[in-house]
């Protein structure tokens, strides 16, 4: 099957289909009515996965371009509708998503496809990778919080310990629920650090012989991280009871520590966090793209 020729009216409509089906459900439903609903989201979400990976054969990083920035967003929201409808089959979620999608699909059809510059480019996924890296900090900095909160909580119920009015600690299942969330919100950010940063250091590298990616410390530090947070995820669905209580805790205080580690490693031994080519005031010197030449400043490693 030739996929080559996915055009952006391909997955559009594929959305409208899905967003009208969510409009005539409420007024009434057919039979397989949501399971046609949702194959015509699915097909939509494939078909646009498959129009960015065409875009972005050939470019030195994907997302090179404005359109294809629209066309990505839409894309997660597009995935989000799908993944919160099978997550919660009850609730009414299309009639306010697909729309969004639509508009950022239609925006991205008319904006620009002229690339960044790679100082541009370097500049927009450095913010994406830094704020990536920083919401993950502090959801998981959250968890953590949430984490020793409830080790105490459940330690003061287990001494059957008077509840005192000034001690009060969130119940139980809030913290649970706090616990559960940052993980896995944590997990999402940092893949966004990740995607981001690997995109980060083929700009600023591009073309230099002597760099491995495989020898990145950073770029190691957060794999590791990412593999980590990774394996918790698939151990807390995995086993229900990973899911509660003390487990969640655990495993919410050990990616605190992994993730400490990991960020102190990498702002130690920075290569992506480096900056590409510091302006000399004196000179007035501008660092080029590839900052390979005297009159430019390299990047240290």
């Amino acid at each position: 099957m030739n996929l080559s020729g996915v055009t952006i009216a391909c997955f559009a409509s594929s959305y409208a289909v899905s967003l009208a089906l969510e409009v005539a459900s409420l007024r009434r439903r057919f039979g397989w009515h949501r399971m046609v609903m949702l194959v015509f989201a699915a097909i939509g979400v494939v078909l646009h996965l498959v129009y960015l990976v065409n875009l972005a054969q050939g470019a030195v990083t994907p997302l090179a371009s404005p359109a294809e920035w629209y066309l990505m967003v839409a894309l997660v929201l597009a995935g989000l509708y799908l993944w919160g409808s099978f997550r919660w089959p009850h609730l009414t979620l299309g009639i306010f998503l697909l729309p969004l999608v639509i508009v950022l699909v239609a925006v991205g059809w008319g904006a620009s496809r002229e690339p960044f510059t790679a100082q541009r480019a370097s500049l927009v996924w450095g913010q994406v990778h830094a704020w990536s890296l920083v919401l993950a900090t502090v959801t998981m900095c959250v968890g953590f919080a949430a984490g020793l909160m409830y080790l105490v909580q459940s330690w003061r119920l287990k001494q059957k310990l008077a509840a005192s009015p000034r001690f009060r600690l969130p119940s139980l299942e809030l913290l649970e629920r706090i616990n559960s969330h940052s993980l896995g919100l944590s997990t999402a950010l940092v893949a966004g650090g990740f995607a981001s940063g690997l995109a980060l250091v083929s700009l600023r590298h591009q073309g230099e012989a002597n760099y491995s990616l495989l020898a990145d410390p950073v770029v190691l530090g957060l794999a590791a991280m990412q593999l980590w947070l990774l394996a918790a995820e698939v151990f807390r669905w995995i086993y229900p009871s990973a899911r509660r209580g003390r487990k969640v805790a655990y495993l919410t205080l050990a990616s605190f520590g992994f993730l400490v580690i990991a960020l102190g490693a990498m702002l130690r031994t920075s290569s992506v966090h480096q900056a590409e080519g510091q302006l000399s005031v004196v000179s007035g010197q501008v660092p080029s793209a590839s900052g390979g030449n005297a009159n430019s400043f390299t990047t240290d490693h």
